[in-house]
């Protein structure tokens, strides 16, 4: 069976062109909240969205990747900055040499283990170091087209679930990973930030982000055409969507 954190390699340069990047808000609120210290570590850089934004800013970047074909496009992004190094691993497997000032992960922590994330996220980092989680959640923006969006993909893919509900700042503490976290007694300070933008997405983009989800990654490859065919049928040639961000903070005991 096809190992669903282990799918996105077969589409690294359309994940790339195609997964909507972080607001620059974002980035400078986790630097606002941390305090300057060593090195930061990135578990899950994919092809490294995040790992250049903060690398940008100056923030020195050990960046943890385990699909090779994700890891060379990662490469080539941050090829400028000579203080961003990657690491071929999982987290699971990942044994620092140092500990760092800062943790995050962009839209990769759902994928480490749950039995371990948290004792090695604290294992990892400095006492009072920061532990940084951001996803995008995108959304459909007209009612009736995201109606029809669902029923499509039941009727042609009915294992898939469309998860495009975004956390709300008093939902933190009670959704994964907030809940999680909240539990973890390695960290306190729990906090979150939220960001929405509204973006006009070409047909092809929009169908090509469905096609880089791990769900639909996984399905047999007539059910995977038979859906983004279906999908491109219903859709505009421009797809309204909104965007919804959401970064989880914390700090190490």
């Amino acid at each position: 069976m096809t190992d669903p954190s282990r799918v996105f390699g077969q589409v690294a340069d359309d994940y790339d062109r195609v997964r909507p990047a972080y607001p620059a808000a974002l980035f400078d609120d986790v630097l606002a909240y941390s305090r300057p210290g060593p090195r930061a570590v990135e578990v899950g850089a994919g092809t490294g969205r995040a790992t250049e934004q903060f690398a940008a800013r100056g923030v020195p970047v050990v960046a943890v990747e385990p699909d090779d074909a994700m890891a060379d496009v990662l490469a080539r992004r941050v090829a400028r900055f000579p203080d961003v190094h990657i690491v071929r691993s999982s987290f699971e497997d990942f044994r620092p040499a140092e500990r760092f000032g800062l943790l995050f992960s962009a839209e990769a922590w759902h994928w480490t283990a749950p039995a371990t994330r948290w004792s090695l996220a604290a294992d990892a980092l400095d006492g009072g170091a920061t532990l940084a989680l951001f996803w995008n959640t995108e959304r459909i923006a007209d009612p009736a087209l995201r109606t029809s969006l669902l029923e499509t993909v039941a009727r042609h893919a009915p294992s898939v679930v469309v998860n495009d509900e975004p956390v709300a700042a008093d939902q933190v503490r009670q959704r994964w990973p907030g809940d999680e976290l909240s539990a973890a007694a390695e960290f306190e300070d729990l906090t979150s930030r939220h960001y929405q933008r509204r973006w006009t997405m070409p047909k092809a983009d929009y169908v090509g982000l469905t096609s880089t989800r791990s769900q639909v990654r996984v399905l047999p490859q007539p059910v995977r055409d038979n859906l983004l065919a279906a999908l491109s049928s219903l859709l505009d040639e421009e797809v309204p969507v909104v965007i919804h961000t959401t970064l989880v903070l914390a700090r190490r005991r």
